[in-house]
């Protein structure tokens, strides 16, 4: 059985097609980059095919991003010539990059295994200068999603290893790095939250 990074690899070209066209991110993304004052540095952190970070660089904002599936990035630097994008994975260091003024990882946390999210944010705050803010895009609930997570294309079995996650998880294993802030656009119909938190160390 193959895993995350094949399935990405695999899909790309289908994400980049439909979240290219798709804006429904659009008016959480504006609600973010609302808080910061001037021309934000803003990493895309597991940024797929880079389409968000397009809706980014459309609204004003320096834009670098990052994700560990090769294909995603080559499509993303094909389609955004003036975004600066690196393979990498959350896990890892990545400060090379150096520092930004905020971080927006949408969906990427929902592959992250539980004993791992930690370790994510100790990277986040590597990069996040003090006072910074994060927008974390989550699917609400607890532990692995069996439905989500295997998926077959072609025959051949892929595990995503979709995990949920409740608000009070992300704020425990934030805590020692991040204060949690505020949820943008609540809604309790959506079982996706948008999450802001603020880097206080």
């Amino acid at each position: 059985m193959k895993g995350v990074k094949d399935f990405y690899n695999k899909t790309a070209i289908e994400w980049a097609d439909k979240w290219y066209e798709d804006e429904s991110v659009l008016p959480c993304l504006k609600d973010f980059i609302s808080n910061f004052k001037d021309k934000p540095r803003i990493l895309d952190l597991c940024c797929g095919a880079g389409y968000e970070s397009m809706r980014m660089k459309n609204l004003g904002v320096e834009v670098v991003g990052i994700d560990f599936s090769e294909v995603s990035i080559e499509i993303a630097k094909k389609r955004n010539s003036q975004i600066d994008f690196y393979v990498d994975n959350i896990l890892n260091d990545y400060s090379y990059i150096g520092k930004v003024d905020g971080i927006v990882v949408i969906a990427g946390l929902i592959h992250i295994n539980n004993e791992d999210l930690e370790k994510t944010f100790i990277q986040m705050s590597k990069v996040l200068k003090k006072n910074g803010f994060v927008l974390i895009v989550v699917r609400e609930g607890e532990g692995k999603q069996e439905k989500q997570s295997y998926v077959n294309i072609d025959n051949v079995e892929y595990d995503r290893n979709f995990i949920a996650y409740t608000l009070k998880e992300l704020i425990f294993y934030s805590n020692d790095f991040f204060e949690y802030v505020k949820e943008i656009l609540p809604d309790d119909n959506d079982l996706w939250k948008r999450y802001l938190f603020k880097k206080i160390i």
